[in-house]
């Protein structure tokens, strides 16, 4: 029974995994509100390999577009990625260094509330293309959106369509965009992780994160948009609401 629950747990948290992290409602948040809820107790190697199953996931679904990054790597998109992560990068390393305690959800209830807010920000009616100045605005976004319950997708896609970028144009850019923090995050993390993590718990957890991840990214790319947002903003005033009772 006890290895059961154990299959069915990491299932859990794996499907909690896929969909939260491509849709936006901030996948950290939900892993530290299960654990709050006492789901789950607070595990780094378990997230980690989470986020690296679904980053596997995203590889799959935008694999043309990031071949066409590599066979071009000095295409404008692939100049605006690096100019993007590099105020993420320095966002998430000043957070990580003098506030851990909010990486650790203690401003959940906040962080929530700001990501449904940022949902419903109207977007611009011009269109413009990506440039250097909204390549390090959308970065800095994105270095924002390392607390956890606040959305990395919605926050910077919010970004992109509010600055004019079309919102197909914006969808991809933000997920390519995951890739250099989700990987940089990894190897950052890396030390800190335990080898010693249950098996039978991490190899359900990440199959399952890594299928319903791929269902969620293919539903988020062909389904949301700023005219559809108002639900998943309700939901994460709602997630808010709870936050703000359990901290109580």
């Amino acid at each position: 029974m006890d290895v059961l629950l154990k299959i069915l747990k990491g299932m859990l948290l794996g499907a909690v995994q896929g969909f939260t992290e491509f849709l936006p409602v901030s996948s950290s948040g939900h892993l530290i509100l299960f654990e709050k809820l006492g789901v789950s107790a607070p595990d780094l190697t378990l997230n980690l390999f989470l986020h690296l199953s679904t980053l596997a996931a995203m590889a799959i679904v935008l694999r043309r577009d990031i071949f066409a990054l590599i066979k071009k790597p000095f295409s404008k998109d692939a100049l605006w990625i690096v100019l993007a992560s590099i105020p993420t990068a320095a966002v998430a390393f000043a957070v990580k260094k003098f506030l851990p305690e909010i990486l650790e959800g203690g401003f959940l209830a906040p962080c929530f509330f700001l990501s449904a807010v940022v949902l419903l920000l109207p977007r611009s009616k011009k269109t413009r293309d990506l440039n250097s100045k909204n390549a390090l605005f959308v970065g800095l976004c994105q270095g924002i959106a390392v607390l956890p319950g606040i959305s990395r997708s919605g926050t910077t896609i919010s970004a992109l369509t509010a600055v004019g970028v079309p919102e197909e144009k914006a969808k991809r850019f933000s997920f390519l965009l995951s890739f250099p923090v989700i990987i940089g995050g990894a190897i950052f993390e890396i030390p800190s992780a335990s080898l010693s993590i249950d098996a039978v718990l991490l190899i359900p957890a990440l199959v399952v994160a890594f299928l319903v991840g791929l269902f969620s990214l293919k539903v988020m790319l062909k389904v949301f948009s700023s005219r559809n947002a108002l639900p998943f903003s309700l939901y994460l005033f709602a997630l808010a609401a709870l936050s703000a009772y359990l901290s109580l």
